[in-house]
C-alpha cells in the first residue's frame, strides 16, 4: 500500500534530505522556510554534507564527498559563474551545523541498504510490483537519505524521481515529502505568501534547470487554495 499522508503530518517527524531538494531551497534564498516547517533541523546524511568538509577552503581542488558543498567549491572556476550568486548561500547554510541542519552517521546497516538501493538490480525486486517502473540510476546521496528514512522510519525530503519510484516500489511506507508540498504547507502555515511559493515554484526553479514532468504534464503551485496541481500543455 502506497502510504501519501499529508505533508504536515509527515514534517512533523524528522526529516532527512537529499542534495536536489536541499538546493531548490538553499539556492534560492528559500532555506528558512525548511527550519520553519520542521520541528528541529533537517538531517543531512555524509555524502549530502561532510561536517568534516564545511570549513576546507575554496577552491578545494581535490574529490569532494559532500554533493551540497561541490558548486561552492566550483563557484571560482572557468565555466561554473552561474555558482556565484548561490555560492555564499550554500557557505551560510553550510555553517549552520545544529541550528540549520543537523548531521546523521549512517549504521552499517544503512550504508549495506543505500549501497543496495544505488545498485540497478535493485529495480529488478519491482518486476512483480503493480505500476510501471523505469530503471534509473540513484545517486549515493538519494541513497543515503532514502536508507536511513527505511531504517528509521523518518521521512524523506527529495524530488529524484529515481529513489520516489523506488521507494514507492519497495518500501512504500516512508513518506516522501516533495519541493511542491513543501511550499504549498509553507504558504497554508503563512510561512510565505502563496503568490511567492507559486513564482519560485513555477518560474524560479524552472529557471534554474528544476522541474517536474509526469508525461506532457508539468507540475505547478496553484494558490486559492495552495495546491499542487498537474497540467498538460496549453
Amino acid at each position: 500500500m502506497d502510504v501519501r499522508p499529508d505533508p504536515e503530518t509527515s514534517l512533523a517527524q524528522p526529516c532527512i534530505a537529499d542534495t536536489s531538494l536541499l538546493s531548490n531551497f538553499v539556492h534560492t534564498g528559500y532555506a528558512y522556510l525548511l527550519h520553519r516547517l520542521l520541528p528541529e533541523p533537517v538531517l543531512l546524511s555524509p555524502t549530502v554534507l561532510d561536517p568534516a568538509e564545511v570549513l576546507l577552503p575554496r577552491p578545494y581542488t581535490q574529490a569532494l564527498r559532500s554533493e551540497f558543498l561541490r558548486p561552492l567549491h566550483m563557484a571560482s572556476l572557468p565555466g561554473y559563474e552561474d555558482y556565484q550568486a548561490a555560492a555564499p548561500l550554500i557557505q551560510g547554510f553550510a555553517l549552520g551545523s545544529g541550528h540549520l541542519w543537523r548531521p546523521v552517521e549512517l549504521t552499517s546497516q544503512e550504508a549495506a541498504l543505500a549501497y543496495e538501493l544505488s545498485e540497478k538490480r535493485a529495480w529488478d525486486r519491482c518486476r512483480d510490483s503493480p505500476g510501471r517502473y523505469r530503471r534509473r540510476r540513484v545517486g549515493p546521496g538519494e541513497a543515503e537519505a532514502a536508507a536511513v528514512a527505511v531504517c528509521r522510519g523518518w521521512t524523506l525530503l527529495a524530488d529524484d524521481q529515481a529513489i520516489i519510484d523506488l521507494l514507492r516500489c519497495l518500501y512504500p511506507q516512508v513518506p516522501v515529502v516533495r519541493t511542491c508540498a513543501l511550499l504549498q504547507a509553507a504558504a497554508r502555515s503563512g510561512h510565505v505568501p502563496c503568490a511567492e511559493a507559486a513564482h519560485l515554484f513555477n518560474e524560479v526553479l524552472p529557471g534554474r534547470g528544476f522541474y517536474v514532468r509526469k508525461g506532457e504534464q508539468v507540475l505547478r503551485l496553484r494558490c486559492s487554495p495552495p495546491r499542487c496541481a498537474w497540467e498538460g500543455p496549453s
